[in-house]
């Protein structure tokens, strides 16, 4: 129909109901032509009676349009009214889930750990969960020795039991999973080792550690074979193949190719997501399913993280001289990756995305609410202004202050347990 004249329903001049239309005219129009029913003259002839066909579903059209125009507006509020209450609502077509009260955090040096051990701080303090902590004011526990359950059996809250592993520790799986107990689950991240080396470089000071080289000069003196023995970490715990160290695997191993596989591969049995630093949304995606928890638990601020003017620009010849010097992380890094893209696959990228843009929103969403509609604020003064904002400190609390906090928690809850059994021995009979 021409613009300008009448715009019918799409439903009505689909190509489905050309159809059909067509088949009521053969059956109308060629019947009453060539066969001996009585009818006008006019409609003997087949172009005539199309037309009559087609005029009375255009006056059926005109009609059902008047008869609605008016119920219309009401028609339209309720309908709004619906999809409002529609979009508050998500729809999931997963099975429902019981959030994770158990987590093994392996908090590797140097990617974006502090970020990561931050939610898990946070989820824990607000749910009342114990964290194994040393009783001194520390980050660490056991490196360079593996981990051990003696570390924390003399703290005043070791007899609650304990929900959350996320300090620096050299990882061992069975001491880690012995101190958790139930059905915890086991998460770690990977970086990409050459920009992980010149990250640990720049921020522990390596070029007093190496005999004041700076990091390109020590870059220059990696082809001298023997220039760094495998031993050479500063303070005992950093230093080459970080990522690896922090897992546990033996220095005195880092050049024997089958066993580095064969330690790669109980990695990948023992934890049930490597997360990877330049993937970190969906990372947090895949945390998210994995745990059971909500967006709003998993929001994080780069903490800890340098400025940009810091980092130094490696070229495409020097990442990979580290990288060859690095081979044992390297084969970690480069596993851990293959599998991470495969979790993203099987989740499904169109699935991805849909998250990570609900992520998105519920990270805008807070930041809005913490800051009061300052966007400008970046860095050092984001951090500040959520510091300030009684609901919103604990997104950017500094490690050692949460550790304090999370320490005092505990120890309340370790006195009222105490106390509470002394009440009930006191009125047991004798």
């Amino acid at each position: 129909v021409p613009d300008g004249y009448l715009k019918l329903p799409v439903h009505i001049i689909s190509k489905k109901n050309i159809k059909t239309c067509h088949s009521v005219f053969k059956f109308t129009c060629v019947r009453m032509t060539f066969t001996n029913v009585q009818v006008p003259m006019f409609l003997k002839s087949k172009r005539n009676c199309f037309l009559l066909v087609l005029i009375g579903i255009i006056s059926l059209c005109v009609v059902f349009q008047w008869n609605i125009q008016d119920k219309s507006k009401n028609i339209d509020f309720l309908l709004s009214d619906v999809r409002r209450k529609l979009a508050s609502i998500e729809f999931s077509t997963e099975p429902a889930c019981e959030p994770k009260r158990k987590i093994g955090f392996l908090k590797m040096h140097k990617c974006a750990s502090t970020t990561l051990q931050n939610v898990f701080f946070r989820y824990a303090h607000i749910n009342d969960l114990n964290v194994i902590l040393p009783l001194k004011r520390w980050n660490y526990l056991g490196s360079p020795d593996l981990f051990s359950i003696k570390l924390v059996e003399e703290t005043p809250w070791h007899h609650l039991g304990y929900d959350i592993m996320a300090l620096h520790t050299r990882w061992d799986h069975n001491s880690i999973k012995q101190a958790l107990s139930g059905d915890p689950a086991f998460v770690t991240i990977v970086r990409e080792p050459a920009e992980l080396f010149e990250s640990l470089y720049g921020y522990y000071n390596f070029q007093n550690f190496f005999k004041n080289l700076t990091f390109f000069s020590f870059l220059d003196k990696l082809e001298d074979g023997g220039f760094v023995k495998k031993n050479d970490r500063f303070m005992g715990k950093i230093g080459k193949n970080q990522m690896l160290f922090d897992l546990g695997f033996p220095v005195k191993y880092f050049d024997n190719e089958e066993k580095v596989k064969k330690f790669v591969e109980e990695v990948k049995n023992n934890f049930h997501l490597v997360m990877v630093t330049d993937k970190m949304d969906e990372s947090i995606v895949l945390l998210k399913h994995l745990l059971c928890w909500d967006y709003k638990d998993l929001v994080i601020l780069k903490l800890n993280a340098r400025a940009e003017s810091k980092k130094k620009k490696l070229s495409p010849a020097q990442t990979e001289k580290l990288r060859k010097w690095l081979k044992a992380d390297n084969f970690l890094y480069l596993t851990f990756r293959e599998v991470f893209d495969k979790k993203v696959e099987e989740f499904g990228y169109e699935k991805m995305e849909e998250e990570k843009q609900k992520l998105s929103t519920i990270r805008n969403q807070i930041m809005e609410e913490c800051l009061s509609g300052k966007k400008d604020l970046t860095g050092d003064s984001l951090i500040k202004a959520m510091r300030k904002s009684a609901g919103c400190r604990l997104y950017a609390l500094d490690e050692y202050d949460f550790l304090d906090e999370i320490k005092a928690a505990q120890w309340k809850r370790a006195d009222k347990a105490v106390l509470q059994s002394l009440g009930s021995t006191e009125n047991s009979p004798n």
